[in-house]
């Protein structure tokens, strides 16, 4: 690649986030509500690029963002991501996705399924009186099931499954644990009007909540609900401009929060090395990646860095993924 071309690509990347920058607001919804941990993005390469896309289909985490889009992925692919964050938290995810069909009179479908698992640790217990009885920890989990058909070339529908729990062991005297379960859906349509252009539409979380019941854990216990919030995500990706340039916007509507806007873009440097960027909370998201064959199978590597608003650093996501 010459010095001239690199360049020229390097200008049509940020003047691309340059137009949208302006119109960013402060991400909000993340957290406040139950479900926190499912709102927080996904994948290194779609938190690089300011969060993901509702548009973003040629990924293994396209059925986290939009479940349409698992019909129109190329190969099978397993990914697992591990998101470093301070205060003590973790989160791990671990999934497998591909496309089947397309031959002859078939109809095109794609199905995926998946384990977000998060926690904190190290939470400070303290007795009524304010004297420390020790240490506490939180698990949350989301279990995924997706399934998507591709109708026509111009249009793909989907829908995701999601049954989540959240864990309190040994909160009691006793050393008895409290847990809530729950289930939820996801919707998704993908509309591919032109070559290039990717428009999606989703609405996440319908129906998830927690329900608690400490009734038979103490004298004065209470059944409590808490209800997810709705997420509607409407985006654009543009792929492959100028052969090496993929560009995304998004806007986010979380329920009971004021609309949000993202956006990012990615750009092949080399051949199977990527640079992206983004916008997300008015601050720069940024990272890279590199694809390579071992055995004949491409590995895909990915690495984001994204600002954490209630951290006194950002998250450093690493995501793997396997292609076949």
């Amino acid at each position: 690649m010459h010095k001239t071309d690199l360049k020229i690509k390097l200008v049509v990347v940020f003047f691309l986030l340059s137009m949208v920058g302006e119109g960013f607001s402060t991400e909000v919804g993340r957290g406040g509500y139950a479900g926190t941990f499912i709102r927080m993005g996904l994948g290194a390469r779609g938190m690089a690029m300011g969060g993901g896309s509702a548009a973003l289909i040629d990924d293994g985490y396209a059925g986290y963002y939009n479940p349409a889009g698992i019909a129109l992925l190329s190969g099978h692919r397993f990914t697992t991501t591990l998101n470093s964050m301070a205060l003590d938290r973790h989160l791990f995810y671990v999934g497998y996705s591909q496309s089947m069909g397309g031959r002859g009179r078939l109809m095109k479908a794609g199905f995926s399924a998946g384990w977000l698992c998060t926690g904190v640790d190290q939470i400070d217990a303290r007795d009524f009186n304010g004297n420390s009885t020790g240490t506490l920890s939180n698990w949350e989990n989301c279990f995924f099931f997706s399934f998507a058909l591709n109708i026509s070339p111009l249009f793909s529908l989907g829908f995701t499954s999601k049954l989540v729990s959240n864990r309190f062991p040994a909160i009691t005297d006793k050393k008895e644990s409290i847990s809530a379960d729950g289930l939820g859906f996801d919707f998704g349509i993908i509309v591919k009007p032109l070559r290039n252009v990717v428009l999606g539409l989703s609405v996440r979380d319908l129906g998830a909540k927690y329900t608690w019941n400490t009734q038979k854990l103490w004298e004065r216990g209470t059944e409590t609900v808490n209800t997810f919030p709705r997420v509607l995500s409407g985006g654009i990706v543009l792929e492959k401009l100028f052969g090496c340039v993929t560009f995304l916007c998004d806007l986010k509507k979380v329920e009971y929060q004021p609309l949000v806007y993202t956006a990012g873009t990615e750009m092949e440097l080399y051949k199977r090395f990527f640079l992206r960027a983004g916008l997300r909370d008015k601050k720069l998201t940024f990272g890279g990646g590199c694809q390579f064959k071992v055995f004949g199978k491409i590995t895909q590597y990915d690495y984001a860095f994204v600002p954490d608003p209630v951290a006194p650093r950002g998250n450093h996501v690493f995501t793997w993924s396997f292609i076949f």
